[in-house]
C-alpha cells in the first residue's frame, strides 16, 4: 500500500513540472543590451628577478650584468629610493618590473654565500661475528 502511495506521488510530481516546462511565450518584451565598448586596459606590469653582479650604481640608477647561457648581459634599472651598503662588484638580486619601457628596480638585495661545512662522520668498527653466526666450514 505503502509502495503504491509513493507511486502515484511521484507520477503527479512528474506530471506537474511537466506543465510548467512546456514554451511559453512572454509578454514581457526582452530588453537587448548594446554591445560594450572595448576598454583599454592599462598595460600590466610585468615582474621579474634575477641576479647578476653590480657594475654601476648612484642614487637613481643601477647597472648589473648577469650571464644567461653563455651570453652576458647588461640591464639598467631605474632607483626609486638610493640602495645602501652596494657596491660595484657585489652579487646582488634585484626584483623589477617593466612599466613604460623602462625598468624601475623594487628591491635590491645582496647575496651573502654560504659556506657548507660537512661534518666530518667517525670512522666505522668493521663487525665482528659472532661465533653462532659464522658460516660453517662446508
Amino acid at each position: 500500500m505503502k509502495r503504491l502511495m509513493v507511486l502515484i506521488a511521484g507520477s503527479i510530481l512528474i506530471l506537474s513540472t511537466s506543465i510548467y516546462a512546456t514554451d511559453r511565450t512572454s509578454s514581457v518584451p526582452v530588453k537587448k543590451e548594446p554591445p560594450k565598448a572595448v576598454s583599454m586596459r592599462p598595460v600590466k606590469e610585468t615582474k621579474v628577478t634575477f641576479t647578476g653582479i653590480v657594475k654601476e650604481i648612484s642614487d637613481t640608477m643601477i647597472m648589473v650584468e648577469r650571464t644567461v647561457k653563455g651570453k652576458t648581459e647588461t640591464m639598467e634599472f631605474a632607483l626609486d629610493k638610493p640602495v645602501e651598503k652596494i657596491k660595484a662588484g657585489d652579487k646582488v638580486t634585484v626584483s623589477y618590473i617593466k612599466k613604460e619601457g623602462r625598468n624601475i628596480a623594487t628591491r635590491v638585495t645582496p647575496v651573502v654565500a654560504r659556506k657548507i661545512v660537512k661534518k666530518p662522520t667517525p670512522p666505522r668498527e668493521p663487525r665482528q661475528l659472532s661465533p653462532e653466526k659464522t658460516p660453517s666450514g662446508k
